[in-house]
């Protein structure tokens, strides 16, 4: 698969306890990407949010929530991702969780296939 030039990135905006089907929203929605042959995606922790319901979600030393904001970025081909929002959306709403996703133009400057780990212990 190669991206060049012009694409988007899909990002989407969730807490981490949002689950569906017994697994965590954000790992379905990767594994979801990935069955559907989208280039990548990648997920992100935060430490503090607010969304529509305008309650406080934060990550305190010693005390770890386990809501805390979650980011899941994709970028693809637009093509692709349009035809991924069906996926997507009927995933979010199985979780009943709220959630943002948004879609902007990027450039894409470089992607490239690169060499797998090797765990060398084990060898």
């Amino acid at each position: 698969m190669n991206i060049e030039g012009t694409a988007g990135n899909l990002r989407i905006f969730m807490g981490e306890s949002d689950t569906v089907n017994g697994m965590p929203l954000y790992e379905a929605i990767v594994r979801a990407a990935r069955e559907a042959g989208l280039a990548g995606a990648s997920v992100f922790k935060g430490v503090i949010s607010f969304g529509a319901s305008h309650s406080l979600q934060t990550m305190q030393e010693f005390n770890f929530s386990h809501d805390t904001p979650v980011l899941v970025e994709i970028v693809d081909d637009h093509t692709r991702l349009d035809s991924f929002f069906t996926i997507l959306f009927q995933l979010m709403d199985e979780s009943k969780k709220g959630g943002l996703v948004t879609l902007e133009n990027v450039k894409v400057l470089r992607y490239r296939k690169g060499l797998k780990y090797t765990n060398y212990a084990n060898s």
